[in-house]
């Protein structure tokens, strides 16, 4: 932020309409996809998918295992 003179709010709205860009670019490439098999895109897009609520608020649950562990133990031990 500091290199490219901008705030911290306005460094999180470029990442996130990116972000939007790039969901567009995704989801266009999976519906206009042909020659690679849906199971194979259906993994990265659940990957991408994986990636983006990991980091969701800008807030690592990736690698801080108690931000995320009450969303793994709702989903496996307590299923709607």
């Amino acid at each position: 932020m500091k290199q490219y003179n901008i705030s911290e709010v306005e460094a999180y709205n470029f990442i996130r309409k990116d972000i939007e860009d790039y969901w567009k670019l995704i989801n266009e490439a999976y519906l206009n996809s042909n020659d690679i098999p849906k199971h194979v895109l259906d993994s990265i897009i659940n990957y991408a998918r994986m990636s983006e609520f990991s980091y969701e608020n800008y807030m690592d649950r990736f690698t801080t295992g108690e931000l995320l562990k009450y969303v793994v133990s709702s989903l496996l031990l307590d299923p709607m």
